[in-house]
């Protein structure tokens, strides 16, 4: 992030500066909710921070886009794979009915259950969003 910030700073100035720093706030923001109902790790939403501090809000925003559906298809692929659709799809299920009749949101998953083969580290689907990114603009 550091580099993002010196870097924008010496080509663009304060400007420069302010686009890095929104970059760093907006995908933490956006991205805090899903930390704390265990969707995601802090490395992602700090690797998506670092992204944001280098290229900006406006690309962050894309990246973000085709990161998120780079990981529904790693996450269709695995779920083929393993022939567990029914079983996440039940999984989702009990989470929400759950959630409607508590009214409390539960942590979704336990990221030290190594077992369950529906995982995948999501930095995998941050740098195919990134390169898809890179490649369309």
């Amino acid at each position: 992030m550091l580099l993002g910030f010196i870097v924008n700073f010496l080509i663009g100035g304060r400007e420069g500066l302010i686009n890095s720093f929104i970059g760093v706030i907006i995908p933490f923001a956006i991205l805090i909710v899903f930390f704390a109902l265990r969707m995601l790790g802090a490395g992602d939403i700090k690797l998506f921070c670092a992204i944001g501090a280098i290229l900006g809000p406006r690309d962050l925003a894309y990246i973000m886009i085709y990161s998120f559906l780079a990981g529904g298809g790693i996450a269709i692929i695995l779920i083929i794979k393993n022939r567990i659709f029914k079983e996440r799809v039940g999984y989702l299920f009990n989470y929400l009915k759950l959630t409607v009749k508590s009214f409390y949101l539960a942590p979704y998953t336990d990221f030290s259950y190594k077992k369950d083969c529906a995982k995948f580290r999501f930095s995998y689907a941050v740098v195919i969003g990134t390169i898809i990114s890179i490649i369309i603009r």
